[in-house]
């Protein structure tokens, strides 16, 4: 570019002289015209004259840029010239007129050669300056003044450091100056590492050419994350709870690695950091650890979840203990999961306790609700398995001589529910050997910490049947009644594993024999309770609530199994009259032996009961009629063929049964016992041991609801007594009055003496109505009597005398009747 063609036109045949066929020169007069040729296609090289019409050398620079090499022309040779077009870009300077084609050529090749370089330069610092700018740490490089000569982004953003002027005076102290020294001096790389009051750096210095490199990294964050973890670790070491530090993964088979475990780790479980280093946590779970809590631990795992479970884990000997885990995932800076941090606290205290309180609860609530002793029985095996993982319970009780086992743990092996002792479920005390027996016999826990030691005797094929099915220990525990006095039944426990009780199971031991006793001795007493309620007191047969219980109960079974059923009402005969000669005692002691040969009379499919009184009722399956009946006459007469002895001193008596015939007769409790009662009231008129009720005979069923009504008349106070006077002849003075008793039925109003006193005899009804009748006359006398003295009253006392069945006089009957008690004047009761 030159603005003389003559110029222009030397140069360009320099050019081609210098390279004849393989060069393309053009030409442009003005800088515009020659930075048009420049955008429309970049030359390798620009050979541009310093002044052209429109601008110069400098000004066609600085549009130009760096675009290809350039060698500026002038005719003079003006230093500070040179300089300035160097630092503009050019790549050199000639004279014109001094120069040949030879040393053009040279030149030219030089310019070219030093562009590229200087380009390869530039884009080398570009790129590094990029790679700097973009790394965290700041870079500086300094001269030996400490002079800063580069400085990366983050050294100016964050340090605060601008290329040319001082350093801040916190980077002048004496760590890094002293570093930076050193390297100056000669030394090789130097490491350190300084605080500025607030945040601190790790300085590396690298020797470089003319002064030093210095790369610095925050370590302010690392520094108070290395303390924290510091802190921690001295926390963990020292803490009671196990911590286990594993890998986040893999989660599944074989699971994460583990990287740390506390001090307490190994206290609690066995394993030292050898042991369990590298392994994954599963070394800790066993036979019983729970495999849905293990899923839920697992799918929490696989979703970077926290989990917080109790779970049975399993020391290095194999003991099983409870623990409850606290796992969390652990992430690094970026958010990346790297690690789990599991704490792990030993919770089998806290789980016995649990269980133990459950259990008390379910006893309570099973014998509340009247559920069988073997139900709260297998709430304690269940309680003892749980708590004693490996351990399998059984439940022993105690009647007379023997020991019978009522309830065992789900996981004892399904042989030994059958067959515990190698002689079924029962342990007879009199054979006076085993554990158990020995248990029993002294009162005190027997404990064999390992079946397999020499010398071990147990009763009849026990340790063989225990030893076959793996287990190596048996813990044997008796249970003593609250007051002291006995045993009334033995906890056994058989292990997978030899040893003895530990403190801590020794006493939940402790704590179930009390449960167990407790339980015990209440069911004890509700069965005493119930058989005071179902049971009479007297003869031990049932009652009348028993016995219609069985009856309900046994129409509904006949019907099924195509059988028919006999109700049968028993009444001694004379039973009154040895009551009031022998006394109330031989009575009682009459109607125990009745009860005693008649249960021994009757097969184990009947139901005797005592209904009160002299009355008993019997509950008679049956199939054939014609036999039944001749062999129920036959039993009834061999029952009181020979005499009962009673207060030393023989004495017969017999009685009246009557039947009734259930489907033939009715399939109601109630119905079927009247359709009794009256069969047997039949029996005692006709003289006959026996009497089956006919339902085909002439019975007025208003009758039998006026019986029925009779029995009520007396509690509900529906009797009255009214006076009839009886006057002394031919004075009409009122000498005596006669007393008539009448009945105020609620419904039928009053009811003459003639329908219900024939009745109250048939049924006994008669003798407490005559009482009645005596009670309320001697009260109305007494009051006649103190406003009438002499004035008397009279009561016919025939049908009650025909009642008692005696031939007392009046006086004897009034004793019969309320016990010598009458409270009127002598004279004014006839």
């Amino acid at each position: 570019m030159d603005d003389s063609p003559e110029d222009a036109e030397i140069h360009a045949r320099m050019l081609r002289l210098a390279w004849p066929g393989r060069v393309t020169v053009w030409t442009a007069a003005l800088g515009e015209d020659g930075l048009a040729l420049l955008r429309e296609d970049v030359p390798d090289c620009v050979l541009l004259d310093h002044n052209l019409p429109d601008m110069t050398s400098l000004e066609f620079l600085a549009e130009a840029g760096a675009a290809c090499a350039v060698i500026v022309m002038t005719g003079l040779g003006d230093e500070e010239l040179v300089v300035q077009t160097l630092h503009a870009g050019a790549q050199d300077y000639m004279i014109k007129g001094r120069v040949t084609a030879g040393e053009l050529s040279r030149d030219v090749d030089r310019a070219i050669e030093k562009f590229r370089l200087q380009r390869d330069l530039s884009d080398s610092r570009e790129q590094m300056a990029a790679i700097l700018s973009s790394v965290d740490d700041a870079v500086l490089s300094l001269n030996p003044d400490c002079r800063p000569l580069y400085v990366n982004g983050t050294a100016h953003e964050h340090l605060g450091i601008t290329v040319g002027e001082p350093l801040p005076g916190w980077l002048c102290l004496p760590p890094l100056h002293a570093a930076v020294t050193a390297v100056l001096g000669g030394a090789e790389r130097q490491l350190v590492e300084f605080s500025d009051g607030q945040r601190w750096f790790d300085a590396r210095v690298h020797p470089s050419p003319g002064g030093v490199t210095v790369v610095m990294r925050d370590v302010t964050r690392q520094r108070l994350e290395r303390e924290r973890l510091r802190l921690l670790e001295s926390v963990t070491v020292t803490a009671r709870d196990a911590v286990v530090i594993a890998e986040a993964e893999p989660v599944t088979h074989p699971g994460p690695r583990v990287v740390y475990v506390n001090r307490s780790f190994t206290e609690i479980t066995g394993y030292t950091p050898e042991d369990i280093l590298g392994q994954t946590p599963r070394i800790l779970q066993g036979p019983q650890s729970d495999r849905r809590v293990l899923d839920r631990i697992r799918d929490n795992l696989k979703r970077w979840k926290p989990s917080d479970e109790t779970l049975l884990n399993y020391t290095k000997s194999g003991t099983p203990f409870w623990v409850n885990l606290s796992i969390v995932p652990v992430a690094d800076e970026t958010g990346w999961y790297t690690h789990w941090v599991s704490v792990q606290r030993d919770v089998t205290t806290q789980v016995r306790r649990t269980l133990l309180d459950q259990a008390r609860r379910d006893v309570l609530e099973f014998t509340a609700t009247g559920r069988a002793l073997e139900d709260s029985l297998d709430v304690i095996c269940h309680l003892l398995s749980s708590s004693l993982p490996g351990h399998a319970a059984t439940v022993w009780v105690r009647s007379d001589h023997e020991l019978h086992m009522r309830a065992a743990s789900g996981d004892l092996p399904e042989q030994l529910r059958v067959d515990y002792t190698g002689s079924g479920r029962t342990v007879d005390l009199r054979q006076q050997r085993g554990v158990i027996h020995r248990a029993v016999h002294d009162a005190r826990d027997v404990i064999v910490p390992d079946l397999l030691a020499p010398g071990v005797q147990l009763y009849e094929g026990m340790h063989a049947l225990l030893v076959q099915h793996g287990l190596r220990s048996l813990w044997t525990v008796p249970l003593p009644d609250s007051d002291g006095s006995g045993i009334i039944g033995v906890l056994s426990l058989v292990g997978n594993r030899p040893g003895t009780p530990d403190h801590e199971e020794a006493a939940l031991l402790r704590e179930v024999v009390d449960l167990t006793v407790t339980l015990l001795e209440r069911f004890d007493a509700q069965v005493q309770l119930q058989r005071l309620a179902l049971y009479d007191s007297l003869t031990g047969l049932p009652n009348r609530a028993l016995y219609l219980e069985h009856l309900r109960c046994g129409l509904g079974d006949a019907s099924r199994a195509g059988e028919q059923l006999a109700v049968g009402l028993l009444d001694l005969n004379r039973f009154k009259q040895v009551n009031d000669t022998l006394g109330h005692s031989a009575g009682d002691d009459l109607l125990r032996q009745v009860g005693q040969r008649l249960r021994a009379a009757l097969r184990p499919s009947d139901v005797l009961a005592r209904m009160g009184g002299d009355e008993f009722t019997l509950m008679l399956p049956y199939r054939d009629r014609d036999r039944f009946e001749a062999g129920i006459a036959r039993r009834l007469r061999e029952v009181f063929r020979e005499p009962f002895t009673v207060a030393g001193q023989p004495v017969f008596v017999s009685g009246s049964l009557g039947l009734a015939l259930a489907p033939l007769h009715s399939l109601e409790p109630e119905t079927l016992l009247s359709q009794a009662d009256m069969a047997m009231y039949e029996a005692k008129r006709a003289g006959r041991p026996m009497c089956v009720f006919n339902a085909h005979a002439q019975i007025n069923p208003q009758v039998v609801s006026l019986e029925a009504d009779l029995h009520r008349a007396l509690p509900q106070e529906e009797l009255e007594l009214h006076y009839q006077g009886i006057y002394r002849v031919g004075v009409r003075e009122v000498a005596a009055a006669e007393a008539l008793l009448r009945w105020r039925h609620p419904v039928r109003g009053l009811v003459n003496p003639g329908e219900f006193i024939g009745l109250a005899e048939t049924n006994g009804l008669i003798v407490p109505i005559g009482a009645w009748v005596l009670r309320e006359a001697c009260r109305q006398a007494a009051a006649w009597q103190a406003q009438r003295p002499g004035l008397s009253v009279n009561v016919n006392l025939t049908a009650v005398f025909r009642g008692i069945e005696g031939k007392d006089n009046a006086e004897t009957s009034q004793r019969n009747l309320l016990g010598g008690r009458l409270p009127t004047p002598p004279g004014s009761l006839h």
